[in-house]
């Protein structure tokens, strides 16, 4: 009955809701290292999967120290979008068992309190964007270029001008690519409402896709947000990764149907980063 709720989720006829512990771990084979899809620096990612569908199951890791306001920040952004450049989110598991032990003076129990934090979504099949970016000559043609920066451009736009949300962390890690190269922005756990920025002493961020701003104490907006997608694009377009020569770099306009990013992407992309 409890795998039923989440094919019904997969299917839409049900909106996401929490899942319980006990289905993600069936449908991980007992979060089997063999389903490790994917390891970052507080979660770790398995693939489930669920009748004809598969689903990837993040679980943070640092289950003693987690911070549930963070937790409830990122399902609170996931539970708002809906567009499909942006990673479908299907449900969350916020389980916490108190189990009783003896207290080690003979007095009485004391509870350890065991906590998981699970959150479920759409699995993406080609796997993330800094895994293709290669040379060049050995890299995607042009208009599968373009294409993946336009959908990662209109996923974005979606965030700030449609839910009022900063992602904080994007870069090649956070773009997910399906199997058609329709790219799917991931990973909120910094994401913050737009007129909730903080400073850089109050967050985690990745070197060399953080606006400089930010590394001075500057406050995130918008525009740091640009600033990340302008490295993601010149990364994409030139084939490889890492800082440019900054007398190499010429200022270019991404055409789309939003001025928008017209006139923002041209500025993230010009000079060193």
């Amino acid at each position: 009955m409890e795998q039923n709720v989440l094919e019904q989720i997969l299917e839409g006829s049900m909106e996401p809701t929490h899942i319980p512990l006990v289905t993600l771990w069936k449908i991980t084979d007992g979060f089997s290292p063999d389903r490790i899809i994917g390891e970052g620096g507080f979660a770790t990612v398995y693939k489930g999967v669920v009748g004809n569908w598969s689903v990837a199951v993040k679980k943070i890791r640092s289950v003693k120290t987690i911070d549930d306001k963070l937790f409830r920040r990122e399902v609170g952004s996931l539970l708002e979008v809906n567009h499909p450049n942006v990673v479908r989110f299907l449900g969350l598991c916020s389980d916490t068992v108190e189990t009783p032990m003896k207290n080690p003076d003979g007095r009485g129990y004391i509870y350890a309190e065991e906590r998981e934090r699970l959150m479920c979504f759409e699995y993406i099949t080609n796997g993330s964007l800094d895994t293709k970016i290669t040379d060049e000559l050995r890299g995607f043609e042009w208009d599968k270029r373009y294409k993946i920066i336009r959908g990662s451009c209109a996923g974005l736009h979606y965030l700030h001008m449609e839910k009022h949300i900063l992602h904080m962390d994007l870069k090649p890690a956070n773009i997910l690519l399906n199997d058609g190269l329709v790219p799917k922005i991931t990973d909120f756990g910094l994401s913050r409402p737009i007129d909730c920025s903080q400073t850089m002493a109050e967050m985690h961020f990745s070197l060399g896709y953080c606006a400089p701003e930010i590394l001075f104490g500057g406050r995130m907006s918008p525009k740091s947000d640009m600033y990340s997608l302008g490295v993601t694009i010149v990364e994409l377009v030139t084939g490889h990764k890492g800082t440019p020569n900054k007398d190499n770099v010429r200022v270019f306009y991404l055409v789309t149907e939003k001025h928008f990013f017209k006139n923002h992407v041209s500025v993230a992309c010009c000079g060193s980063y």
